[in-house]
């Protein structure tokens, strides 16, 4: 049997290791997304969260961050094994996404405020800041005013900025899979996933049939591929997932890599479950 960590804000401590501890606030999101999750957990399993002790259970994390090995620790279960923090930080930041090529015309990576305002200078825009949660991070511009450069300014501070051309989505898709430590690959199957305006998760389910055109199917298959090709040779082992979205003009195929488990990870890999080892 197995005792998870659902540490769904890992994000927010990848982007700060250093003595990270959540805030009130988002423990409590965290809390309300846990109990949402669909499958992940299975029967006899525990969240660490829910249980005194845990001794005798092998351990399991949304992702291994120090923090989430702690408590694993704490609660008595068995360790697992793990990339190391900073193989982790590094896969889960966008400038890892951004270097396997940009899926989206017009998008960039960039780490100087004067490149960053010059691409922004018209139309609209979608920031994102290098590590994300539940929609955070992210921010729509429409033109350059005192508040955006303030927020630019910041968001360099922490390294860099993801520039994307505002999207109208029309659909969001994921895919995803698991990298044993010998480099071994499992893919699940495609998911539809509901998002916010703000691109916070709602649910999700298995892509129908025509929900996705085979082309579309076939490049989103192909970027998971070589999303786990990369994660593999940058030292990641574990549970991942590509996020995807077609929008009016066109479909993105990978606008965003996560290198841990994500909300739709378990319904995506349905009964493929190569984590669950001991």
């Amino acid at each position: 049997m197995r005792a998870w960590v659902l540490n769904l804000d890992a994000d927010h401590e990848l982007a700060h290791p250093e003595g990270y501890s959540p805030r009130r606030d988002v423990s409590a999101r965290v809390a309300t997304l846990a109990a949402r999750i669909e499958g992940l957990v299975p029967p006899g399993d525990v969240r660490i969260d829910l249980v005194s002790d845990a001794s005798g259970f092998n351990g399991r994390a949304w992702c291994p961050t120090p923090r989430a090995l702690q408590l694993l620790e704490e609660s008595g279960a068995t360790l697992p094994p793990f990339p190391p923090l900073e193989v982790l930080r590094r896969v889960n930041h966008r400038a890892f996404c951004a270097e396997l090529g940009q899926t989206l015309d017009g998008a960039a990576f960039l780490r100087d405020a004067h490149a960053v305002e010059q691409r922004i200078a018209s139309g609209s825009w979608l920031l994102k800041r290098p590590h994300g949660f539940a929609g955070s991070g992210r921010r729509r511009v429409k033109r350059l005013d005192d508040d955006t450069n303030r927020w630019i300014t910041a968001s360099l501070r922490v390294d860099g900025l993801q520039v994307e051309p505002w999207c109208e989505r029309t659909a969001d898709f994921s895919m995803h899979g698991f990298i044993a430590p010998d480099g071994k690959v499992t893919l699940g199957e495609a998911c539809l996933q509901e998002c916010d305006a703000r691109g916070q998760w709602l649910r999700a389910r298995r892509a129908r049939s025509g929900e996705l055109l085979d082309h579309e199917r076939s490049v989103l298959q192909s970027e998971a591929e070589r999303s786990a090709e990369a994660l593999h040779r940058a030292g990641y082992f574990g549970p991942f997932g590509i996020d995807a979205y077609r929008y009016q003009g066109g479909f993105n195929p990978r606008s965003e890599i996560n290198a841990r488990y994500t909300m739709a990870w378990a319904i995506g890999m349905g009964t493929a479950r190569p984590d669950l080892g001991a």
